[in-house]
C-alpha cells in the first residue's frame, strides 16, 4: 500500500538537517549600531551589507519552510484519501464476493421454485378441467342421492381439488418471489462491482497527488540555494526544540489537559504494566503497553502507506502500537476517530489517540498521533521524517479517542 515512495520527499528533514550550519550566526544589524560612533557613508556600507544579505536570507529561509510545510500537509491529506479508498477497495471485494454468494444462491433458489411450478403446470394440464369438472358431477351426485357417505366422499374430493390448486397458486408464487430476488441480488453485485471500480479510481487519483507532492519538495529542495536550506533547517530545529519544551504550557493554553492518574491495581491494571510521563500521569495495562511499543519505534522511517515493524505512517504506527498491546484498531485515521469511543481534549490519558483535521469536519481529518501525557505526542510525522516526539499543540488539533481496553 504505497510503499514504493518511501522517503519521497527526499529526505526533506534529513536534507535540512544535514545541511544544518551557521546560516543563522549572520550579522544582525541592530546589535551593535547604537554603541558605536555614527560611521561615515564609507564605512557603514560594508557593514550594511551583511545584515541586509541576512535578513534577506532569513526571509527567503521562512518561505522555504512555509511552501515545505504545505506541501508536506498537502500529501498528509492525500495520503488519508489514498488509505480510505484502499479500504474502500478492499471493503468493496469483501462485499462483492458476499453479493456473488447471495446471487448464486437465489439462482438456485429461482431454479427449484421454477422446476416445482413446472411440475405443478404439466400435473394440472395432465387432469385437465376433468378432475374439477368430476369432483363437481360427484358433489351432485351425493347431492341427489342424500346419502352422508355420498356427501362426504363428494367433500373431501372438492377439498382436494382446493388443495391442488393452492399448491397451483403457492409453486408460482414461490417462483415470482425467487426471480424477484435473483433480480435484486444481481443489482446488489453491479453496484458493488461499480463502488469498487470508483475506490481503485480514487485511490490511484490520490496516490498520484501524494507522489505530486512529494515530487515537489524534492524538486524545491533541488533547486533552493544552499544557504537557504541550511537557514530553514536550522529554524525548524530551534523552533522544534522549543515547542517541545514548552510543550505542556502550550498544552494548557489551548484547553489540553491530562486527566487524573489511573489506579494501577485490580482489573484496570491486569498485567500489572504501568507508564509514567514527565507530569507523574500514568497509564495502565493495555495503554502502557501500547505506549511502551510505540516508543521503541522512536527514530525509525516514516513511509506512506507503511504499517510496521521497520517504517509507518501516521495511523500505521498506531495501530501497530495497539496490536502489541493485544487490542485492534482500524487503519486509517478518520477510521480509528470514527470508531472509537471519544474523550474530550481536557481529559487525555497517555496511550489516547489525538487528530489533527484541515477543518472543522471530520472528514478534513489527515493526522493522528499518540498521546504520552505532559502536552507531547509521538507520532509518524511525514516523508523524509522520523518517529518521533511532538507538542500535542500541532497545527490543526482537531479531537482524541480512547481504544476500547485502554
Amino acid at each position: 500500500m504505497g510503499t514504493g515512495v518511501r522517503g519521497g520527499a527526499g529526505g526533506v528533514r534529513g536534507a535540512l538537517a544535514a545541511l544544518l550550519g551557521a546560516a543563522l550566526l549572520l550579522p544582525c544589524a541592530a546589535g551593535g549600531a547604537a554603541a558605536a560612533p555614527a560611521p561615515s557613508p564609507a564605512a557603514s556600507t560594508p557593514a550594511a551589507a551583511p545584515a541586509a544579505e541576512g535578513a534577506r536570507l532569513r526571509e527567503r529561509a521562512a518561505a522555504l519552510r512555509e511552501r515545505v510545510e504545505a506541501l508536506r500537509t498537502e500529501a498528509s491529506v492525500a495520503v488519508e484519501e489514498h488509505l480510505t479508498a484502499v479500504e474502500g477497495t478492499r471493503a468493496a471485494i469483501g462485499e462483492e464476493v458476499a453479493a456473488q454468494a447471495a446471487l448464486e444462491r437465489a439462482e438456485g433458489a429461482r431454479r427449484t421454485t421454477g422446476a416445482d411450478a413446472a411440475r405443478r403446470v404439466r400435473s394440472l394440464y395432465a387432469a385437465g378441467a376433468g378432475g374439477q369438472l368430476s369432483a363437481a358431477r360427484r358433489l351432485a351426485g351425493a347431492l341427489a342421492a342424500g346419502t352422508p357417505d355420498g356427501l362426504h366422499g363428494a367433500a373431501a374430493g372438492t377439498r382436494a381439488v382446493r388443495a391442488a390448486r393452492a399448491l397451483d397458486v403457492a409453486a408460482l408464487s414461490g417462483a415470482r418471489t425467487a426471480d424477484e430476488a435473483a433480480a435484486a441480488a444481481l443489482e446488489r453485485l453491479t453496484r458493488v462491482r461499480e463502488e469498487e471500480a470508483a475506490a481503485q479510481r480514487a485511490a490511484g487519483a490520490a496516490r498520484e497527488r501524494v507522489e505530486a507532492a512529494l515530487a515537489e519538495q524534492q524538486r524545491l529542495l533541488a533547486g533552493a540555494d544552499a544557504e537557504v536550506v541550511r537557514a530553514a533547517a536550522a529554524e525548524e530545529e530551534r523552533a522544534r526544540a522549543e515547542a517541545l519544551a514548552r510543550a505542556a504550557e502550550a498544552a494548557a493554553r489551548a484547553g489540553v489537559a491530562d486527566a487524573a492518574a489511573r489506579a494501577a491495581t485490580g482489573t484496570s491494571n491486569p498485567a500489572g504494566t504501568t507508564a509514567t510521563d514527565t507530569t507523574g500521569t500514568t497509564a495502565t495495562g493495555v495503554a502502557a503497553a501500547a505506549v511502551a511499543a510505540a516508543r521503541t519505534r522512536t527514530g525509525l522511517p516514516y513511509a506512506w502507506g507503511a504499517t510496521g515493524p521497520g517504517s509507518f505512517d501516521c495511523s500505521g504506527l498506531t495501530q501497530w502500537a495497539y496490536r502489541q498491546a493485544g487490542t485492534a484498531v482500524p487503519r486509517t485515521s478518520r477510521q480509528q476517530h470514527a470508531g472509537l469511543p471519544r474523550v474530550p481534549l481536557d481529559a487525555l490519558l497517555p496511550g489516547d489517540l489525538v487528530f489533527y483535521a484541515g477543518g472543522a469536519d471530520p472528514s478534513t481529518i489527515h493526522h493522528v498521533a499518540l498521546y504520552l501525557g505532559g502536552g507531547r505526542v509521538l507520532h509518524a510525522p511525514h516523508s523524509g521524517d522520523v518517529v518521533r516526539e511532538a507538542p500535542v499543540t500541532m497545527p490543526g488539533l482537531y479531537g482524541a479517542v480512547r481504544p476500547a481496553g485502554a
